[in-house]
Formats: structure tokens, C-alpha cells, sequence
């Protein structure tokens, strides 16, 4: 079936359909190109439903969370983008309950006005529940494998549920990053203390950031992994003197150099030039390849 009539078939099917949508609207890289149809999914039955039909009529699809630590290329994506607005939150004994659409920030809001302990460090993260426990995001020594306790996901087909020490968790991977499951909702392990407390160390761990990221442009965080887990990307371009290098409007921020940003009107094409000149410098100066943490969607 072409792209066309599935539009058509899912329209038919209730799904609203938005075709003049740009992944530079939708992502915060502020880059991208066209996409042809674009569909916001709100509960899990209309998730599970839509991507049972792109499987089904072997149609394009990408799935899309809060839409950082992406670039996105500039032509035109002919498939569906499935934009996952899971977003309910709930408080069970010990456990936040999120939704996998749910926002970092909405998430780290919420934990301070019911007092729970556990996730401040992921405060100002620029992403989604999902996408964390995906790649399993971190920073200042945290990480969310440290906090969560299951998470349910589905295939299209089935709903399924696993416990964290069966999530394969390591530094920026997880069970999810080299699959097709999508996760639906994830356990939060939290410790439920003094509000306040929470609120001032989640302010710390804010401030931090803004003070050392370069939160005033548009960029998808930290470019590249660590070296072996290990040794800090930043370390490596500052010695390769990297720091402010740019092509066009992407520029390796002079605050953190482990960030490329987005200055004014940035392509995809500027970007992954820079990206292949910073790998192949470091590769040059110190005989080490760069893996990018980012996603590359071309």
C-alpha cells in the first residue's frame, strides 16, 4: 500500500493526521525537514493500533518522543511519524507511575510537589520519559537505571513488562535502544522526604546546568558518547582545539564543547560536516573514533 492511501485508511480509522508538519518544529535542535504525515497518539490502544498498521502495510514510520538528542535531516520524510503523548502521571506507595510521552521537566515538577527523592538529577533534562529510560540518560554520575523499577512496552501486537535487571542497562543503552518496542509506561523507584528538600536540590542540579550547558541555543545535548564510558568527549576537543570551530550556523559551543549548537539557522548538512570533522580531528590527534550518543535520522 502506498503512503497515500494509508493516510487515507488511518483518517478512516479516527486518527487525525497532520501533513504540513517540520522536525524542525518538533525537535530541539530547531532542525529537519518535512514530514509527510505526522499523527499524535494519546492513549495506548490508538499506539498499539497505529503501529500494528505501519507494520502490517510495511509503511515508513519513525517514533518520536520530546524530540532531543535528534537531528534530523532536511528532506522531506515520506512515512509517519508517531508522536507519543502518553502522558499520565500517578503516585502508587513508593512509585511514580509516568506515562512514556511525559516530560522530563513535568516529571521532575511533579516528584517535587509530592516529595519524592530520587530523580532531581534529571532536572532541566530537555526530554521524555521514554526516550530517557531508551537510551538511558544521565549526568552527574546518575543515570535512569539507577531509579527505575519496570517499564511496560509493546511491539504493536502484545503489551509486555520487565523489571530493570532484565532492561540490559549500560552507559547510554538499554534493552530498547536496538529494537522496534515502544515504551508505554515506567516505574519510578522514588523516597518520599521533606518537599522542600526536594525542591532546593533539584534547583542545584538546574542551576548547574545553566550554568555550564549552553541552555540560551537550540542543540540535542552532548553530541558524542564517552570514550569507553570513560573519558569525557570535551576533554578531547579542547585539546584538538575545537572549541567555537563551526560550519555555517553549527557551532561546538565555547560554555561545553561536548554540545553542537544551533546559532541562528543551522542545516542538517552543517551539522553532520562539523560532526565528520570533529571525529576525523580526534581521530587524527589521538587514534580514537567518536560514537555519537546523538540519533541521526536521514
Amino acid at each position: 500500500m502506498g503512503l497515500k492511501k494509508f493516510i487515507k485508511l488511518i483518517k478512516d480509522k479516527g486518527y487525525t493526521v497532520l501533513e504540513n508538519q517540520k522536525f524542525c518544529d518538533h525537535t530541539t535542535f530547531k532542525i529537519g525537514g518535512k514530514i509527510r504525515a505526522f499523527v499524535k497518539v494519546s492513549d495506548e490502544v490508538s499506539l498499539i493500533q497505529l503501529l500494528k498498521l505501519v507494520k502490517k502495510y510495511k509503511i515508513k514510520y519513525f517514533v518520536l518522543g520530546r524530540g532531543s538528542n535528534l537531528l534530523c535531516s532536511d528532506k522531506t520524510f515520506f512515512g509517519v511519524v508517531i508522536k507519543v503523548e502518553l502522558n499520565t502521571l500517578t503516585r502508587r506507595n513508593d512509585y511514580i507511575i509516568s506515562g512514556a510521552g511525559v516530560s522530563l521537566f513535568r516529571l521532575n515538577t511533579y516528584a517535587i510537589n509530592c516529595g519524592a527523592s530520587g530523580l532531581e538529577w534529571s532536572y532541566g533534562i530537555p526530554g521524555s520519559v521514554g526516550g530517557g529510560v531508551k537510551m538511558n540518560a544521565g549526568c552527574f554520575g546518575k543515570e535512569m537505571k539507577d531509579v527505575v523499577h519496570c517499564v511496560t512496552f509493546t511491539d504493536g501486537k502484545k503489551i509486555y513488562k520487565r523489571f530493570a535487571k532484565d532492561l540490559d542497562f549500560g552507559y547510554r543503552h538499554s534493552f530498547f535502544s536496538n529494537n522496534e518496542y515502544v515504551i508505554l509506561k515506567v516505574w519510578f523507584k522514588v523516597n518520599f522526604v521533606d518537599k522542600l528538600q526536594v525542591k532546593n536540590r533539584s534547583n542545584e542540579f538546574l542551576q548547574l546546568k545553566k550554568a555550564t550547558q549552553p541552555c540560551e541555543f537550540a542543540s540535542a545535548g552532548s553530541v558524542f558518547k564517552r570514550v569507553n564510558g570513560i573519558t569525557p568527549v570535551p576533554i578531547l576537543l579542547e585539546k584538538c582545539h575545537l572549541k567555537g570551530v563551526g560550519v555555517g550556523d553549527a557551532v561546538v559551543s565555547t560554555r561545553h564543547c561536548g554540545f553542537i549548537v544551533n546559532t541562528k539557522n543551522a542545516t542538517f548538512r552543517q551539522v553532520f560536516k562539523l560532526i565528520c570533522k570533529i571525529k576525523k580531528t580526534v581521530f587524527k590527534k589521538f587514534g580514537i573514533i567518536l560514537k555519537e550518543e546523538i540519533v541521526i535520522l536521514r
